[in-house]
């Protein structure tokens, strides 16, 4: 199987938007030489290129792609680290809903969270519940049946057990949100996509095909 790369669109952009900032501020330093005194526009317009280097940076240091399919499973790429997904370790991906509306993320549903636990390394952990933390408060919320036990859910143990490893620390924690968001929304494992809602299912239905075909040829 050929690998299959989507690309990010936090990536695109990046050099063209760098050195346009930095050919402007170029200009306006040059400009500023010839100035007497220095207007609250010209200040202005520096600043905004400065903030337009810093984002142009930003998207070059972004991963070109944040997702690959190939032989071994689903390859999430992100600026701090990746994970793998065995295609043996979940059972499908879908667009996972709150309040019967879609998000914008595609997710998976896990058969063995250990081959994620053990892998996943720990500052990307921690990244990624810090960026999907408003998910997590809200599917929190919503399964709430009273409105009142919120505090408790998001109050986790120092430790968690799978079938056959117990994990402390942030492999924990980012366990127990795994299981809450499962409670919540039926999937564990998200990515955040800024595709359009038919583009992202039929992402998931690609996903979900190629995982069946890898089985099946690795089960025959």
């Amino acid at each position: 199987m050929q690998p299959v790369q989507i690309q990010s669109s936090a990536s695109k952009g990046g050099a063209k938007l760098l050195l346009f900032s930095a050919g402007a501020m170029l200009l306006l330093s040059i400009i500023g030489i010839g100035l007497e005194q220095l207007s609250w526009w010209y200040l202005l317009l520096i600043v905004a290129c400065v903030l337009g280097v810093f984002a142009g940076w930003a998207k070059l240091a972004e991963p070109k792609y944040f997702l690959q399919l190939d032989d071994e499973g689903v390859r999430f790429y992100h600026r701090l680290g990746s994970w793998l997904l065995p295609w043996q370790s979940f059972l499908y991906s879908g667009v996972p809903q709150l309040n019967q509306i879609n998000m914008a993320f595609i997710a998976f549903k896990l058969t063995d969270y250990d081959v994620l636990l053990q892998h996943i390394p720990r500052r990307l952990a921690v990244k990624l519940m810090t960026e999907q933390r408003p998910l997590y408060i809200e599917a929190v919320r919503l399964g709430c049946a009273t409105g009142q036990c919120a505090t408790e859910l998001l109050s986790e143990k120092d430790y968690f057990d799978t079938a056959t490893q117990r994990y402390h620390g942030i492999a924990a924690a980012f366990a127990w949100r795994m299981q809450r968001l499962a409670e919540a929304t039926g999937f564990e494992v998200f990515v955040p996509v800024s595709l359009g809602d038919a583009e992202t299912q039929q992402l998931c239905r690609q996903i979900n095909q190629y995982r069946l075909q890898l089985i099946r040829n690795t089960v025959t």
